[in-house]
């Protein structure tokens, strides 16, 4: 079992909390710089690490900012307790090779515990992570954009493509360390998702983008703290009070859990 699905699981379960924290700084809205947006993801750490079970920083945000925005992601990652996971949103999944430099980059030299993929090249673009069995994939399934229908609904032998994902997700979950990201905007889909795997799932797409929080709530919970991971950037991020932000989100889960 996967060594961030083992922490994932414990902090949600700690902190009675499903939600995930986007760790995504905009220049337009933090001034000064990569030192800046560090210092202001790390006040957002130190306000919410209570109320959640994760934090995801993308790393196009950071690497907008040149090599001091990689240096400041690092930083941050190191300045946060190992014991709280994060999952590095960089949606890699390239040929053999260069997978073995994205995953050492990611885990090896950010200390990232977990990372989204793409598979659109098929099984051996996943293989090179998923063997690192102490971190955590999750495989992009069904994303929350409007033009998600345009490919990933397309039919493939009777089957949606994100239904196929779901396939080679679970074909390649050798060491259970693979989850599927799957958007709040479709939350029929998500149930449709979910009534053919028991795999942990990201669901982005709350918030800004109008994804359906209690609908893609009730369609992914099936009783595994990883089942149902929500995660929301900006709308905590940049928050007026982040903190009251994550505990409303928080609640809001909670309650609809509750309900079920």
């Amino acid at each position: 079992m996967s060594g961030f699905f083992v922490r994932l699981r414990e902090l949600a379960k700690e902190n009675h909390s499903q939600v995930c924290v986007g760790l995504d700084p905009d220049p337009d809205r933090i001034p000064g710089g990569a030192d800046s947006a560090l210092r202001h993801c790390l006040r957002v750490v130190e306000a919410t690490r209570g109320l959640v079970c994760c934090y995801k920083p993308n790393s196009a945000f950071w690497e907008q900012y040149g090599a001091e925005g990689f240096g400041a992601l690092a930083e941050l990652r190191a300045r946060v307790p190992a014991s709280i996971p994060f999952l590095y949103d960089a949606k890699r999944g390239d040929l053999d090779n260069t997978n073995r430099a994205y995953a050492r980059a990611a885990f090896d030299v950010l200390k990232m515990d977990a990372i989204t993929l793409h598979g659109y090249l098929g099984r051996d673009s996943l293989t090179r992570f998923a063997s690192r069995v102490d971190r955590g994939c999750y495989l992009v399934c069904r994303t929350s954009n409007p033009s998600a229908e345009d490919l990933q609904h397309r039919d493939v032998e009777g089957a949606p493509l994100y239904i196929r994902m779901v396939e080679l997700a679970e074909g390649v979950n050798q060491a259970g360390n693979l989850g599927l990201v799957v958007g709040a905007t479709a939350p029929e889909q998500i149930a449709e998702i979910r009534r053919v795997t028991d795999l942990p799932f990201l669901i982005p797409g709350i918030g800004a983008q109008g994804g359906d929080l209690e609908g893609s709530v009730r369609a992914a919970w099936n009783g595994d703290q990883a089942s149902c991971v929500i995660n929301a950037s900006r709308s905590i991020l940049f928050a007026p009070d982040p903190r009251q932000a994550a505990q409303d989100l928080r609640d809001h889960i909670n309650r609809t859990i509750g309900g079920l």
